[in-house]
């Protein structure tokens, strides 16, 4: 189930690059593509989340399921695939942290 739109997918996308791009201006030369790959990779995950974050608020974290003469309650595939997803974003962001020098707090 899709709930953002291709354009505002790409511009919150855009948005988050260019904030976390002015965040990390400063790092050094030899470590701007490695940064740069981080970078990319938490905005998609950014905006994934903000998609799935919006569908469980829509249906909630749990659904009733039936398959054949059984039916229960399970957690909603896309709570699944946030709960994921958060984590490797923590992570990238842990990792692009790791990148501003000591002492020096980032532009927010």
């Amino acid at each position: 189930m899709k709930v953002l739109t291709k354009k505002k997918k790409l511009e919150l996308k855009e948005k988050k690059k260019t904030e976390l791009l002015e965040i990390f201006e400063n790092v050094k030369e030899n470590k701007k593509t490695l940064v740069a790959g981080l970078i990319e990779q938490a905005a998609f995950m950014y905006v994934q989340l903000i998609e799935l974050n919006e569908i469980i608020e829509k249906n909630g974290s749990v659904e009733d399921f039936k398959q054949g003469k059984q039916s229960f309650t399970r957690e909603q595939p896309a709570m699944k695939t946030y709960n994921a997803m958060i984590k490797n974003y923590n992570i990238t962001i842990k990792q692009l942290a790791e990148f501003i020098p000591p002492g020096e707090a980032p532009k927010y």
